[in-house]
């Protein structure tokens, strides 16, 4: 890894998100059975709610209010006139900036290194298109959160965060204790019965990479991801044994990467209003 304070790589995500909408973020998930156009409307529509709520609580002006709902419109129209491919290419375009930005060293940032395994392909570009940003959002945050947000606004969008990964860390933690009980109980009964049990293993990961991580935030976040790739092997052996249908174990990955979705389009979102306050000191 290279060590770098302020890297023209950061620059150059800066400047092509700049350039394209955001927006185009959840085509990734369309692409990969996943969230799509509805998710983000969702998102733009929750980003409206959320000024209209600090300006009704006195925390931002009218002007800032109006500002934000200024910026949901102009992303909203992007999106909607991008054309598919194009919108296909920034989303490449964001996920090689983010390996990237796993290889290269954050000067004077405190980590914890983390060594990733995803066995599912289908989890990778949920991981290369959000959480790279994701991390260096929770340490910019920290850095620079209140001189970009102001203390007010910067405890709004902290807030956020937290209620979205709660939320997602209570899933996984649901759906890990049910398909886990419910494997044992299946599995026992075709033992029981004689019945010849299939055990899968994945040799080759679809993904195994050393990462740094720079805050208990984005370990949060990793550990959800991870986490939930070991429910997918739980259904690999279901699929096997003939005791859930692909189907049915594709309409739950959509649901987790659903959940994902909005946390990820937002802090994508964030680290690109904290990188304009970066360049600026």
């Amino acid at each position: 890894m290279s060590i770098v304070t302020e890297t023209e790589l950061e620059k150059a995500a800066t400047a092509a998100a700049a350039a394209t909408p955001v927006a185009a973020a959840p085509e990734a998930f369309t692409s990969h059975d996943a969230a799509g156009e509805g998710e983000l409307e969702h998102e733009l529509t929750q980003m409206e709610a959320d000024a209209d709520r600090l300006q009704k609580e006195g925390v931002i002006s009218t002007a800032d209010a109006n500002m934000k709902r200024a910026e949901v419109a102009r992303t909203r129209k992007m999106f909607r006139d991008l054309p598919a491919s194009e919108r296909i290419a920034i989303i490449k375009r964001r996920r090689e900036i983010g390996r990237q930005l796993m290889e290269r060293q954050l000067s004077g940032a405190a980590v914890v290194p983390a060594q990733v395994r995803l066995n599912h392909t289908r989890l990778k570009p949920l991981f290369e298109q959000w959480w790279p940003y994701l991390n260096r959002m929770s340490v910019n945050m920290q850095r620079f959160g209140e001189s970009t947000f102001g203390a007010d606004d910067k405890d709004a969008v902290n807030n956020f965060f937290e209620k979205q990964l709660t939320a997602i860390e209570q899933y996984v933690d649901e759906v890990t204790r049910v398909t886990e009980g419910y494997r044992q109980q299946k599995e026992a009964e075709l033992r029981q019965n004689g019945d010849f049990v299939f055990e899968p293993t994945i040799p080759m990961p679809a993904l195994e990479l050393q990462v740094e991580v720079y805050s208990r935030f984005s370990m949060r976040v990793l550990t959800a991801i991870t986490r939930f790739d070991r429910v997918m092997d739980h259904f690999d052996f279901m699929v096997w044994n003939g005791i859930r249908d692909q189907s049915d174990v594709d309409d739950e990955t959509v649901r987790f990467l659903k959940k994902v979705n909005p946390l990820g389009v937002r802090g994508y979102m964030t680290h690109l209003r904290l990188m304009t306050t970066v360049r600026g000191l």
